[in-house]
């Protein structure tokens, strides 16, 4: 069954029965054939990947009230960092190592504290993993549930620009320290993500938590939109990933 029947199914059975269904963990761009499908049911929909800002989430398709848990678990890594560390590539290529289907993990955050990562993961795999995965990289692991998420925050710097108008290719475009054309250029050769999803309008209007990428050029965040400067132009803070 494909994903489109599958979001269909899922969705008719949340009306029908009353009672929430859920996907597995979805790739950002399967997310619209999630959001169709309840829209097609007349169902609700909403996405959780464990952690607030997660990038791989499920879908829940439910009728009423929204569900209060979703079938993740969240694994706490562990290693000893005076004698190996783990990168987030080690890890990720680790778990893959496992012969798991990539729709039965979401992400892995590294914590705030050395020795220690998060892995999120459906209920029905979590058992499997604890009792398989040894090592990633040269760090032998320690695994067990996580009694609490100490995410470490991303690594970036926040600026404060401001742009003629809240459209993607002026946001873009101040972000990344572009002419308004190259940012359009961009954006019209399909080389610009706007949640995770690509966005091929430039005059698509960003809010707070929206987050941008453009291939080559890292990623922004929309933290604050400040309001109108003297000049009337629009003070934006912007998150920019990376060291």
């Amino acid at each position: 069954m494909d994903d489109k029947k599958r979001f269909s199914e899922l969705a008719l059975r949340a009306v029908y029965t009353g009672q929430p269904r859920f996907t597995r963990f979805l790739d950002p761009a399967m997310e619209r054939d999630a959001l169709a499908a309840a829209r097609d049911a007349g169902a609700q929909l909403t996405f959780f990947g464990g952690y607030e800002g997660a990038e791989r989430r499920m879908a829940a398709f439910y009728d009423g009230e929204a569900p209060e848990c979703f079938p993740i678990a969240a694994l706490a890594l562990r290693w000893n960092p005076k004698f190996a560390d783990a990168k987030h590539r080690d890890l990720l290529g680790a778990v893959m190592g496992l012969g798991l289907e990539r729709d039965a993990t979401g992400d892995i955050c590294l914590s705030d504290r050395p020795g220690a990562a998060y892995l999120f993961c459906t209920e029905d795999v979590a058992g499997y993993i604890m009792g398989s995965l040894e090592s990633a990289g040269r760090a032998s692991l320690k695994i067990d549930r996580a009694e609490e998420l100490r995410i470490a925050p991303p690594e970036g710097e926040s600026l404060r620009v401001t742009v003629q108008n809240l459209r993607l290719d002026a946001v873009l475009a101040a972000g990344c320290r572009l002419s308004r054309a190259e940012a359009q250029r961009l954006i019209a050769a399909g080389l610009v993500k706007r949640n995770h999803l690509p966005e091929e309008r430039g005059d698509v209007r960003l809010e707070p938590g929206d987050l941008i990428s453009a291939r080559g050029l890292g990623r922004l965040r929309v933290d604050e939109i400040q309001g109108e400067t003297r000049k009337g132009r629009i003070g934006l803070v912007l998150f920019r990933y990376g060291k």
